[in-house]
């Protein structure tokens, strides 16, 4: 497949799920299907009823914490709105970890699960490697961005997994912000507990054991290249008790990197 915006469909191959065969990373493994797709497809695990009906009770509305998103909390980077400035790419690397969630939401699934969702649709895959507090880590390259015919496709470890077409946009054609970190949801935002977010510890820039983003950058509509530094950005945190985020630091061949995560619990209503 073409990254370079060239406006091509892309061919999926979807089959139930039989976690067998392995597809092959530098940084992580995720486990596909046992029946091989036919050559210059990609691989997608079939959507259920069950994953729509598990995607609808999580709002789209992430930030800011109002009425109408109790139960979501976030823990992230966000650029700040510049007037005239909008985004058409948005990348890093982030450390696959595997906290417990709800039973329900995913059928009580026992790998990590990576999905990208619009409003009607989802993909997802699951992860067989994942990272260990002190031991092996294991991460993921994703990116998302525009091309030149206004879609934006979604980038698993340079492999273009699938795009969301521009004529179902309404509010997207020039986003204005974006950002990098974790967002948690409980089903039940008056007496739920939120579940951990990243490793389930909290940042501390060990990255041993925290959940860390490297290479987070952007590319703006003016063609410039950039991470978050300065007062570029701002940290969005909803439930301090909880979840938290580090400042951004530039690691040199890393590029700019920072942690987030927590334990979760009950962050109130």
């Amino acid at each position: 497949m073409d990254s370079g915006g060239k406006g091509r469909k892309t061919s999926f191959c979807t089959k139930k799920n039989k976690n067998a065969g392995l597809l092959r990373n530098k940084h992580s493994l995720i486990g596909l299907m046992k029946d091989a797709c036919p050559s210059g497809t990609v691989p997608v695990r079939r959507t259920t009823k069950e994953d729509l009906i598990a995607i609808r009770s999580m709002t789209n509305n992430i930030y800011p914490q109002t009425a109408a998103s109790r139960g979501v909390y976030a823990a992230m980077i966000q650029m700040r709105h510049l007037p005239g400035r909008s985004y058409t790419r948005v990348k890093g690397n982030i450390a696959v970890y595997n906290p417990n969630v709800s039973p329900t939401l995913y059928g009580g699934a026992k790998y990590s699960i990576f999905f990208a969702h619009w409003t009607k649709s989802l993909s997802r895959g699951t992860y067989t490697n994942v990272s260990i507090p002190y031991g092996p880590h294991f991460e993921i390259a994703v990116s998302i961005f525009k091309d030149l015919f206004g879609s934006w496709w979604v980038s698993y470890d340079g492999i273009n997994i699938g795009y969301y077409p521009a004529k179902i946009f309404n509010n997207f054609a020039n986003p204005q912000i974006v950002g990098w970190g974790g967002v948690v949801a409980t089903l039940n935002p008056s007496t739920g507990v939120s579940p951990p977010m990243g490793s389930g510890v909290f940042p501390d820039r060990n990255y041993a054991h925290s959940c860390s983003v490297r290479f987070a950058q952007y590319t703006n509509n003016l063609g410039i290249e950039d991470g978050p530094h300065g007062d570029s950005y701002e940290k969005i945190i909803d439930c301090p008790s909880h979840y938290s985020v580090r400042d951004p630091v530039y690691r040199g061949n890393q590029g700019y990197t920072f942690d987030f995560g927590g334990p979760g619990g009950k962050c109130g209503n």
